[in-house]
């Protein structure tokens, strides 16, 4: 009886764990991995330090004796490798010191973070891989750029060289390095001079590959080894594409983020989850802006859309969203009652007014062509000239700005108090604040344009394995867009915007040299864009007549383009591109960012380029309320029209 006993005792405790939630991960063996990975990254770093001392020796020696070119590009190349196996930690440990030392674009900028004004010279890998296009006539700048690389090397070093990152931190920062692969590295940002990105891709997929190794042991003990095949299998299928074409506009990136990166960015997360390792989301309170569960970089919630606004995702979020949908399209917020925001921004046409410059209250133009709301929540700059860093921020120039508006919160807000609907429904979205105010009215709008994120364009459902195969102009122009013409080094996938990869928290601007009239393209339009902002720091002569690099999504339907809506076509723009902006249609541009080359697009790879930006469509339509509150006490209020042009 006692035997028995016993044995229903085991059954039953086996049965009770059968049903409980997995155990804890054991982790008597975690250390086993990321002793080997600190040890590769900081035996990796004293090679790239003493790489970057030779190539400054061999760099003096080519200026001074001016022999053959073909060692120095070696001795680059090999300068790059080494760089390409501990960028991905560098970068993740310390972004800002990364890109103001070792690998920052090469133009200037403005220090946002100083009550100074101080303008930041570029320095590091790009200045000096756009010297190395043409070591001949570069020689001299070569030898200071590399001294100086070295240096900041050996400085890195010095305080990140040897920090013990945990094993959060190494997913976190692989999961970066593929964003930054896809977004800035086989799209020739990073290599502006050279191309040499593909090579890049190499270097860096096969130090990640090593390091994943590490993990064979952990994955080994929790019994997930199809986690550890299917990965390798995907670095193998990367390695062998990578194998099959190196040249930069012949390499197929379109399969390559498809096939390879969103994969591995997948497998990354879910080694992550299972060797139950934190994430961040876990330890932070602070909103990150990617999103740790997204497992491909084109899902729709890739970017933390709560990230960019003062909002939270509350229990309140979509009443918030609703109240901001009837604010958006209500003309009670103007000072006449005829206008609202909907007036400009007309969903149909992806929220933009088809009109080459805006239209005034008083129906004259505006100075410069209807921005999108498409994805314009995901960004830090607002406006054509990124004179408001906040989205939430930007309304209030629209509602006291003379020729709009025209009126101030105080007269909306006594206006709205004025319904029983609209003070129910501030109420119901904002119990933590007293009804109506300015701030809420804010808030509300913010809430709505965050919804007109859709990312469900033939694009996006490609991407995600939604949609089985895609035309081949539309994947032709992918990989023209991404290579050859360079149009991805500033609308960045994949917003197609100029927010910034891999963190996406920094939003550009840039200087095309657009003219003030399409006939006479010599001339340059007068508006100075972001260096006549109001705000100091803009205030430097790079930025005049820079302008927000807005989202290409939806292109299709916002023509007229340009912020002065000069080009009518799709294929007008692509002209003015293929000829090198402003500088390349003749024009005096002294800080065009835009090179001034050619990019000798024939006629073919033109329509191929359109036929991609066209499946940036989105499938999802947005529509009007089907009604405004009637409720006003104040009757001829309820008689006003929802206008949308």
């Amino acid at each position: 009886m006692k035997r028995l006993s016993i044995v229903m005792l085991v059954i039953a405790t086996l049965l009770a764990n059968s049903c409980s939630s997995p155990p804890k991960v054991d982790h008597t063996y975690a250390s086993k991995a990321l002793p080997l990975i600190q040890k590769k990254y900081n035996e990796d770093f004293d090679a790239l330090r003493t790489e970057s001392n030779l190539f400054v020796k061999l760099s003096q020696s080519y200026h001074e004796k001016q022999k053959s070119s073909q060692k120095l590009q070696q001795a680059y190349a090999s300068l790059r490798e080494k760089f390409k196996k501990v960028e991905y930690i560098v970068a993740y440990l310390d972004e800002e010191a990364y890109e103001k030392t070792l690998n920052g674009a090469p133009l200037l900028k403005v220090e946002p973070k100083t009550a100074d004004f101080m303008i930041i010279s570029p320095k590091g890998f790009q200045v000096l891989d756009e010297l190395m296009a043409n070591p001949v006539d570069n020689s001299e700048e070569i030898v200071d750029v590399s001294t100086q690389l070295a240096g900041d090397i050996k400085k890195m070093q010095s305080y990140i060289g040897s920090y013990k990152f945990s094993n959060r931190q190494y997913f976190e920062a692989s999961r970066q390095a593929l964003v930054r692969l896809a977004a800035l590295g086989i799209t020739g940002f990073d290599t502006p001079g050279t191309l040499k990105g593909i090579e890049d891709a190499v270097y860096l997929i096969h130090t990640l590959r090593e390091t994943f190794s590490f993990y064979d042991h952990e994955l080994h003990t929790i019994k997930r080894p199809d986690l550890k095949n299917d990965t390798q299998e995907v670095f193998a299928s990367a390695e062998a594409q990578l194998r099959q074409n190196k040249t930069f506009n012949s390499f197929d990136r379109l399969s390559f983020i498809k096939d390879v990166i969103n994969p591995l960015y997948r497998k990354y997360k879910q080694v992550h989850v299972a060797l139950g390792y934190e994430t961040l989301e876990e330890i932070s309170p602070y909103a990150s802006s990617l999103t740790y569960e997204a497992e491909n970089i084109f899902d729709q919630d890739f970017l933390n859309k709560f990230y960019y606004v003062s909002l939270q995702e509350d229990e309140q979020f979509e009443l918030k969203a609703a109240l901001g949908k009837l604010l958006f399209y209500d003309p009670v917020l103007s000072a006449d009652n005829t206008m609202s925001c909907a007036t400009c921004h007309n969903p149909e046409k992806a929220f933009t007014d088809g009109n080459v410059l805006s239209l005034g209250s008083d129906g004259k133009p505006l100075k410069r062509n209807t921005l999108t709301l498409n994805y314009s929540g995901l960004a830090t700059g607002f406006f054509h000239d990124l004179r408001v860093e906040r989205l939430e921020d930007q309304f209030e120039h629209v509602i006291v700005h003379d020729n709009e508006f025209n009126t101030t919160y105080n007269a909306v807000i006594q206006k709205l108090q004025h319904s029983p609907t609209y003070t129910n429904l501030f109420t119901e979205a904002f119990p933590e604040y007293d009804g109506v105010a300015a701030h809420t009215i804010d808030y509300a709008l913010t809430a709505y344009i965050l919804k007109l994120n859709a990312f469900d364009s033939p694009l996006d459902l490609y991407m995600r394995g939604e949609l089985v195969d895609l035309p081949n102009d539309v994947k032709r122009g992918f990989n023209l867009f991404t290579g050859k013409a360079a149009c991805a080094t500033c609308h960045f996938i994949p917003t197609f915007n100029g927010t910034v990869p891999p963190l996406y928290t920094e939003s550009e601007s840039e200087v095309l040299g657009v003219s003030e009239a399409f006939e006479d393209k010599s001339i340059m339009d007068d508006d100075l864009g972001r260096f006549a902002n109001g705000r100091e720091t803009a205030k430097a002569d790079h930025l005049k007549n820079s302008f927000k690099t807005p989202t290409l999504r939806n292109i299709a339907l916002t023509a007229p383009y340009m912020h002065n809506g000069i080009y009518n076509t799709l294929e007008e723009v692509m002209d003015f591109y293929n000829k090198g902006g402003g500088a390349g249609h003749g024009m005096e541009v002294p800080h065009q960012t835009l090179a001034p080359d050619a990019l000798d697009l024939s006629e073919q790879e033109i329509n191929d380029l359109i036929a991609f930006m066209n499946a940036l469509t989105d499938q999802t339509k947005f529509k009007a309320p089907i009604a405004l509150p009637s409720d006003f006490t104040q009757k001829e209020l309820n008689d006003r029209e929802m206008k949308i042009k």
